[in-house]
């Protein structure tokens, strides 16, 4: 694919702000706090876009598309179930994060249950994140090799590369800030594709839009069928409430954000004006697909270019290499778009995960260590009164430079492992369906024991919550494996996070809650 001179600038204006951005938010970074929560002092409005960016990334601006152009608007209805999880976080669990004063979100299952509860919480956050964000960054770097014909591998490499760079300077200051602006220039992107296609296709823009109706290309709600329809109303309005549910609340990736704002009233502002402006964005995405179906249907685009059956996925990529005119920035904004998806989701994993490294494992295994090592010098002295600093909490300046830079080589560790995914997905044809799939088997475990936690007071227990938890996964895993061989059983993706959430719950609660001994900072006993 060729680029004019005006769309080139146009992709080196976006790579300046980006980094120019990434650059002044992130500087100043002298602990972990800063590193992981921004001092707790972000907008609550730039922390609702940086929360679109995340959560649209390259599949929605890739692979949504893709869907309207193959069927309709069915996936539009995910979206009241979208906005329902949202509202329960708001009103849940961020009052319990911010309770509990915590960096991630298992610091709060500590608090609750205990250290085993929020162990393999962090565990399964790591699982579904690696591999969510894996699929992520792979839609994106397939339309970046469509589009300029190059090799997948190197595409990916480079994407991981850019993302780790400003993620490892500038923390989530950094990660925040770049991701508002990459919300507006992907926003902004796929308005101006739809003015191009409303003037480019043939005929009046409301004859061709009348069209789309009369075919059923804009049909938003479906009534009728079975529970295993994937397009059914209340199938996916149960669905996305749940699915929401753990992928805003029980997911650090994007509770991360919301922790960064100054105090509880202005975190739950920042998901509820996120609420709001999420549905005009995802119906811009899918009116493009329905357009670019309409801009081949009339022999603008010279024939339909994608027949094999599942390549709708790599449809839009199709049309910005083949079908923008060169030279007028249009193309330039649109491959800017691409990469501001694919960047505003991937330094976000980067740094949730990061953090999650650092506050639940790293920190609890070091303070554990020196109050070993306390106690042994204690006992071989004889002083048993000998004073555990472990009990004050962090252990300073020299302790927060420490963790800091442990956080930043986390954070390369990262993003390696996601690249490593991404790759492993390469010949996939459903992105969409094996991202929705794969953390389903896992979300369900995350979300049920954050539920559990908040619903009740006196219920589940710090080892059984573990079963709970990992056997919701087992029992996902062998519905998806007896489907698969046998096809006697079968449980759409949309079932399997409700199941594990109602799995964990269930078994949660049949054990009473053990006293949870004292933790400080650091989530150690104190």
């Amino acid at each position: 694919m060729s680029l004019g001179t005006a769309d080139i600038a146009v992709l080196v204006a976006y790579f300046v702000g980006t980094v120019t951005i990434g650059l002044w938010f992130g500087r100043g970074e002298r602990n972990t706090t800063d590193f992981f929560l921004g001092g707790r002092r972000q907008h609550w409005l730039v922390v609702g876009l940086s929360i679109i960016a995340t959560e649209v990334s390259a599949l929605t601006f890739l692979i949504v598309p893709g869907r309207s152009y193959e069927g309709n608007w069915w996936y539009l209805q995910m979206y009241v179930g979208s906005f329902v999880g949202r509202l329960l976080i708001v009103y849940m669990l961020l009052p319990a994060f911010y309770g509990g004063s915590v960096t991630t979100v298992y610091e709060y299952l500590g608090q609750r249950f205990g250290p085993w509860t929020r162990t393999v919480a962090a565990l399964m956050f790591f699982a579904s994140r690696i591999i969510g964000s894996g699929i992520r960054l792979l839609a994106a770097s397939l339309a970046l090799a469509i589009v300029f014909d190059w090799p997948l591998a190197w595409v990916v490499v480079g994407a991981a590369a850019i993302a780790v760079t400003y993620t490892t300077f500038g923390g989530i200051k950094a990660i925040i800030w770049t991701d508002a602006f990459q919300a507006l220039v992907f926003a902004g992107a796929a308005v101006a594709v739809v003015v191009f296609l409303l003037r480019a296709i043939p005929g009046a823009w409301i004859d061709n839009l009348s069209t789309l109706s009369a075919s059923g290309k804009l049909q938003v709600f479906h009534w009728e069928g079975g529970a295993n329809n994937v397009k059914l109303f209340w199938v996916l309005m149960i669905s996305s409430t749940v699915q929401t549910m753990a992928a805003l609340g029980a997911d650090q990736d994007m509770t991360q954000r919301m922790l960064t704002c100054p105090d509880l009233r202005r975190g739950q502002r920042s998901l509820i004006f996120n609420a709001f402006l999420g549905l005009p964005v995802v119906c811009v995405f899918l009116l493009v697909g329905s357009l670019v179906h309409q801009y081949y249907a009339v022999g603008a685009g010279g024939g339909t270019p994608v027949g094999e059956s599942g390549q709708q996925d790599r449809i839009f990529a199709h049309f910005i290499a083949t079908a923008l005119p060169v030279g007028y920035g249009l193309k330039g904004l649109l491959v800017a778009g691409i990469f501001a998806a694919a960047m505003s989701s991937l330094d976000s994993a980067l740094g949730a995960l990061s953090s999650s490294a650092v506050t639940d494992f790293y920190r609890p295994i070091v303070v554990l260590l020196r109050r070993r090592s306390a106690r042994a010098k204690a006992r071989s002295s004889g002083d048993s009164g000998a004073d555990d600093p472990m009990t004050a909490g962090p252990g300073g300046g020299s302790d927060d430079r420490r963790e800091l830079r442990v956080a930043r080589a986390c954070t390369i560790v990262f993003g390696v492992l996601l690249a490593w995914v991404a790759l492993a997905f390469a010949d996939s044809k459903q992105l969409l369906e094996d991202a929705f799939g794969w953390v389903g088997l896992i979300f369900g475990g995350m979300l049920g024991v954050f539920v559990l936690g908040v619903t009740t007071t006196g219920r589940g227990g710090d080892r059984l919550n573990v079963f709970a938890m990992l056997s919701s996964v087992g029992v996902l895993i062998g519905i998806k494996y007896a489907q698969e061989r046998s096809g006697v059983v079968y449980l759409a993706w949309p079932w399997w996070v409700v199941v594990g959430t109602t799995w964990t719950y269930l078994v949660g609660v049949c054990c009473p809650t053990a006293a949870v001994e004292p933790r400080s900072e650091t989530g150690a006993p104190g």
